[in-house]
């Protein structure tokens, strides 16, 4: 990780305006062990790396921060924020939309939106994508467990950001929604389209699925903004 820290930090991690911090919350006895949900689609789930159940970026997540948290990963394939698509399949609608709901975490990482931003989606993600993306946002925060929600930029969109090296948030497209949902809900955004945009020894063929050591850099920088939210602990001070 060092390739990347700390001289873009400020721009990969970007607590809004009023966020949280829980400096201490993760030491509490009460809510140990910390229960961290991964929501997301296929980049989440792994497809395209060998032995994703070892290298996938959830699995890598929870090596870090170790046995006083519990790490799962809810990706689908294909899944959108986005109710209604016209390409792919909601995530609303998929199994892990449940199982996640039913782990009851007290943290959860949604990384949506590459899906969404499929060509075939442009014409509904422009009018529903906010709405619909808030709304999945709100439902993991009205769970029992009130959990600290982190919203993600993904690494790969596929409205043509997808291409080379990215400004810190593209002005068109599904970012710039991502944001403002970010920043209207007062959450800590994560910039992993700006760590790991146009790098493509960090992504498979396709420039889309991260690989191997994507997925540990997708990982890497979760934690930090874990650390940094005062949601996980320092192994030094573990």
């Amino acid at each position: 990780m060092n390739a990347l820290f700390p001289s873009t930090l400020s721009l990969i991690i970007m607590l809004a305006a009023g966020a949280w911090a829980v400096p201490g919350a993760a030491m509490n006895s009460r809510v140990l062990p910390l229960r961290i949900a991964c929501v997301g689609d296929s980049i989440t789930w792994g497809y395209h790396v060998p032995h994703r159940l070892i290298n996938a970026y959830p699995v890598v997540l929870q090596r870090l921060v170790g046995p006083a948290y519990v790490v799962r990963g809810f990706g689908h394939s294909g899944a959108t924020a986005l109710r209604h698509p016209t390409w792919n399949v909601s995530y609303w609608n998929v199994p892990e939309f449940k199982q996640a709901t039913a782990f009851k975490p007290h943290v959860v990482i949604v990384m949506l939106g590459t899906n969404d931003s499929n060509h075939g989606n442009l014409a509904v993600m422009r009018r529903y994508f906010s709405r619909d993306f808030t709304a999945l946002i709100r439902h993991f925060q009205k769970l029992s467990t009130h959990p600290k929600v982190f919203i993600c930029l993904p690494p790969s969109l596929g409205d043509g950001t997808i291409t080379g090296p990215q400004e810190a948030v593209p002005k068109t497209g599904v970012a710039p929604r991502i944001v403002a949902v970010a920043r209207r809900l007062h959450l800590p955004l994560i910039n992993l389209l700006y760590a790991m945009g146009g790098r493509w020894k960090l992504f498979n063929a396709d420039h889309i699925h991260p690989n191997i050591q994507g997925q540990r850099v997708l990982a890497q920088v979760v934690d930090h903004a874990l650390v940094k939210a005062g949601v996980v602990v320092e192994r030094t001070q573990q």
